[in-house]
């Protein structure tokens, strides 16, 4: 399984609210998302403890295209990319999801 840790993104904990569009984007460039999109192993996403907050649009940057080529199913979404986080982060990234999925510009989540 392929795993991606956003502990990298926390400055060993300084930062504990990963937010911002722009940010998610430069996320998914660091990590190489769109290799892990087209590989068939699944990809366990870590979000560490301290992290309290993951707000829709950092996932939207993140994690939009990846959404999308699960072809917008949340379910295939889920299959392939296993959140390990907060409860109250996974509701949040439950969130971003949701914002994909209803964001009327797809193209702005590129």
């Amino acid at each position: 399984m392929n795993t991606i840790d956003l502990t990298e993104l926390t400055g060993g904990g300084k930062v504990q609210n990963l937010s911002g569009r722009l940010r998610g984007l430069a996320a998914r460039k660091m990590y190489h998302l769109d290799a892990f999109d087209l590989a068939e192993a699944p990809v366990r996403v870590i979000v560490p403890d301290y992290v309290y907050s993951l707000t829709p649009s950092f996932f939207q940057g993140l994690f939009g295209q990846s959404v999308q080529a699960s072809g917008n199913d949340s379910e295939k979404f889920f299959q392939h990319f296993e959140f390990i986080a907060p409860p109250s982060v996974l509701q949040q990234i439950e969130r971003g999801l949701s914002a994909v999925l209803t964001s009327r510009d797809l193209g702005a989540i590129h």
